[in-house]
């Protein structure tokens, strides 16, 4: 048999229903050339594939994507051809003559009306949802009447007029009361109707293992599996890859997860009964997830184990400890410095505290913050004499190497840790400096290791938060102190860890204390750059309502995804846009926050990541600033619906 039919026999290409487009008319549709500049009109399933290309963002996949220019001047439409011209300025300068530079052209062409030559905008199509769907950049001034102008002048020059509507996003949303709503397609619509989702464009190799929700928690998995369920796992074990039915965000725990170990992810609604799936299950496996599409491939072993070997082979990283430090330290004396003594959180906390906005003021973090540094977690284990336990773990190949057998292990580690008690001399420090927080009688006691919210591993996830009360015997602070120590030694955050080449033994666990909060009106995550387009001045946002989680939902809820772009690098406006992917489903998706709120939000975020770029020393390294990003978590109190910064890491 030929070579190159076999190899593609044996390669199930997951090339999901993409409803490819078909020409419904029948008239003829003349034959042109691929260099063309542009067309005036699209007449037929050819033409659009004659023009068409990626989108300059990927918030949703499956999508292809035309530009258009329309001359007011002239009152000719314009369908761009996306190999010769990436952006709308290239075409207008280049084959219209534009005579003026490209800040100029931004500032008038999506200003107001009044001086404005072109109507710009994308026509996208989205397979998923078989829809034309015509769409201004987020940033675009442009009026209700111009609006209305170029969709009908759209309608009457495509084939597809029955599926063209117009995506109502926040610039556009308040100026169509008149257009037709049947029309209109919302975000949610279109992020519904996506049936795949890649997330980590990744490729790896290893054992297909289908496992449901309700068998998930009892299923012994292994380090060389690629996990494929039907839900999203909040406590994902080391693994080479992720597939599942249920659909994530780029800010769950999850993708976090993937992110950092380098392993592919992505979701496919229909996967769990897809037949060309089914074959691989059981079977050694090449994975890989690409922007539109997944590949499932058989492999052989010694394939896999050149891949797996490769990745044992990288340097182990060492990490400082610095165990002199005995003071519970103010966060005002807590720097990026003071990783080695209090861990990372706390020293990040710590900057965050310095940072000066604008206006003078600072950013709001939680109040009544300190430090326990890495000193007592280490008197803890030598007092109650643990660290043979931890030894016994580190120094056998055997342990660490036999999943079981290290899971029983390190659970009796956590035990001991938890079942010994606390120095009653940190005890009094804690409770003396606790009670003199005037107003505050509940405290958050957060994780901050040496190895956590570190460059190239952030450690999402995989240590423990417990509350702490001065009146309540039931959260008592020696508790609250005791079960972040333990959960150093969680099975997971080992595994990951020692997947990411961290020497173990230098190990240690400092506590970020605050105040604790109440209920809330909405929690948050933001990483300060565009994740959907590399270099672009913006910022992506998660929120959820209330307390329900944006890095672990537990029912699959979908949070407000939006991204904050800043008009000034674009049109020199000191606006901002907001450019929405979806609204909560458990508000009604309407927006959680407002306008004002977003506004202010968006300059706490822009400050900490400036901050963080120039403290971090990237700038001195060169590093594009629009692509360097923070991961910050934060959340709307109750009642007053103040703004608190709770967290920021690398991303």
């Amino acid at each position: 048999m030929n070579l190159i039919l076999k190899n593609f026999l044996s390669t199930i290409f997951i090339f999901l229903p993409l409803f490819l487009m078909q020409c419904t008319q029948k008239q003829d549709c003349a034959q042109k050339k691929p260099d063309e500049e542009y067309l005036t009109a699209i007449q037929c399933e050819a033409d659009f594939s004659l023009l068409k290309g990626a989108p300059l963002s990927m918030q949703y996949t499956q999508v292809d994507a035309v530009k258009l220019v329309y001359d007011v001047n002239t009152e000719l439409l314009y369908y761009i051809n996306n190999d010769k011209y990436r952006f709308h300025y290239d075409f207008c300068s280049r084959y219209l003559e534009y005579p003026k530079d490209l800040s100029e052209f931004n500032v008038t062409e999506y200003g107001h009306s009044g001086v404005r030559r072109f109507l710009l905008a994308n026509l996208n199509y989205y397979k998923s949802s078989d829809k034309y769907v015509l769409e201004f950049f987020s940033d675009d001034r442009i009026t209700a009447p111009q609006i209305s102008k170029l969709f009908e002048q759209v309608a009457q020059s495509v084939y597809f007029r029955d599926k063209l509507c117009l995506l109502s996003n926040a610039n556009v949303a308040d100026k169509l009361a008149d257009f037709d709503a049947s029309r209109i397609i919302s975000v949610d619509q279109l992020f519904g109707n996506q049936q795949y989702q890649p997330m980590v464009l990744e490729k790896s190799y290893g054992y297909l293992q289908k496992v449901g929700k309700n068998d998930f928690d009892a299923h012994v998995f292994s380090s060389r599996d690629i996990i494929f369920t039907d839900f999203l796992p909040n406590d994902i074990p080391f693994c080479q890859g992720i597939l599942t039915t249920a659909f994530q965000t780029p800010l769950a725990h999850i993708n976090i997860l993937s992110h950092n170990r380098k392993t592919p992810n992505c979701a496919f609604k229909r996967a769990w009964n897809d037949k060309n799936i089914q074959k691989f299950v059981g079977k050694l496996v090449s994975y890989e997830v690409r922007q539109d599409t997944f590949y499932l491939q058989e492999v052989k072993l010694e394939v896999a184990q050149a891949f797996w070997d490769g990745k044992r082979n990288n340097p182990m990283r060492k990490l400082k400890c610095n165990l002199n430090e005995t003071e519970l330290l103010e966060v005002h004396k807590i720097n990026r410095n003071a990783v080695a003594s209090v861990g990372a959180k706390a020293a990040n906390f710590g900057e965050l505290e310095k940072i000066i906005l604008p206006d003078h003021s600072k950013i709001p973090i939680p109040e009544a913050a300190f430090a326990i540094p890495f000193y007592y977690y280490q008197q803890h284990i030598t007092q109650h004499q643990l660290q043979h336990q931890i030894d016994a773990i580190l120094l056998s190949d055997s342990i660490s190497n036999n999943r079981t057998l290290l899971y029983k292990h390190l659970t009796a580690l956590q035990d001991s840790i938890e079942a010994k008690p606390l120095h009653r001399g940190l005890l009094k420090m804690l409770t003396d400096k606790l009670k003199s927080s005037k107003g505050f009688t509940e405290f958050r006691f957060r994780s901050s290791t040496n190895a956590e919210d570190i460059q190239g591993f952030t450690g999402a996830g995989l240590y423990a938060s417990k509350t702490g009360s001065l009146t309540n015997p039931d959260k008592s602070i020696e508790r609250a102190v005791k079960k972040v120590w333990a959960s150093l030694w969680t099975p997971r955050a080992f595994e990951e860890r020692m997947n990411a080449h961290i020497d173990q033994s230098n190990l240690a666990m400092g506590v970020l204390v605050h105040r604790a909060f109440g209920t809330e009106e909405a929690n948050g995550v933001a990483i300060t750059k565009d994740l959907y387009r590399d270099g672009y001045p913006a910022i992506t946002v998660n929120v959820q309502k209330g307390e329900y989680s944006v890095v672990l939902p537990e029912n699959q809820e979908i949070p407000e995804q939006f991204l904050v772009k800043f008009s000034s690098a674009v049109t020199g406006s000191d606006a901002i846009a907001v450019d929405y992917i979806s609204h909560s489903s458990l508000n009604n998706f309407q927006p959680l926050l407002s306008m004002d709120e977003i506004k202010l939000l968006s300059s706490y975020l822009y400050a900490i990541k400036k901050h963080f770029y120039y403290a971090s020393g990237r700038a001195v390294l060169s590093t594009d600033f629009f692509n360097f990003a923070m991961d910050i978590e934060f959340k709307l109190d109750k009642g007053s619906r103040k703004i608190y910064v709770k967290q920021a890491r690398p991303y």
